[in-house]
């Protein structure tokens, strides 16, 4: 079954008896992306009564998923918004619903339909794109070889992690599973051999 995935975030909305539960579904690479996402929506909606959440994120063919019901009563909540992005295969995404309580009481059921359908309304919002397994190289070149270099990784559509210039240029880069073998051939041929790949974990 095809997976997919976020390029940027989307939100969406439901009411039900005065309470309002606001979702926002974005992409995420890790664990410390969702922390961080938390503590800048508790800081930005501090009137909120609950900020539930769920996330899928994959690392090669370890898919770790995991739930918050933030204070709602267990499965009313992180269950139903890690459910809709099951149903729509969705992974590296992660799903906040913030409810702000509007004074009656929902009920288990209602709070189970009240998150769930509120991420579903942030996914419909939301363009989806087919998730594609990624592999990360460290790449050593020098300074003369930048111009090529930055060539090849456009056309390589490679995501550039992180860059240190010292006596050479160093990259981590993420890329294409499919494209990683054409890609290091394509280094190697146009560096003659002065650049190193370096397959990381």
């Amino acid at each position: 079954m095809p997976e997919y995935t976020l390029s940027k975030s989307y939100t969406g909305d439901y009411k039900e008896r005065g309470s309002s539960f606001h979702a926002v579904a974005q992409p995420t690479s890790d664990i410390n992306d969702v922390k961080s996402s938390l503590l800048i929506m508790k800081e930005k909606c501090p009137d909120a009564s609950h900020i539930c959440y769920a996330y899928r994120i994959k690392k090669g063919k370890s898919l770790d998923e995991f739930s918050s019901d933030a204070g709602e009563p267990k499965g009313s909540a992180g269950q139903p918004i890690l459910n809709a992005l099951k149903r729509q295969y969705l992974i590296n995404t992660g799903i906040f619903v913030i409810r702000y309580y509007g004074g009656s009481k929902l009920g288990i059921s209602g709070l189970i339909y009240a998150y769930g359908i509120a991420a579903e309304n942030a996914i419909k919002n939301a363009r989806l794109k087919p998730w594609m397994a990624k592999k990360r190289l460290l790449v050593t070149y020098p300074y003369t070889l930048d111009g090529v270099m930055k060539s090849i990784l456009k056309k390589n559509h490679a995501e550039v992690i992180y860059e240190d210039f010292g006596e050479k240029i160093d990259i981590q880069l993420d890329i294409d599973v499919e494209l990683a073998d054409s890609f290091i051939d394509i280094v190697k041929q146009l560096s003659a051999g002065s650049a190193q790949i370096i397959m990381a974990e």
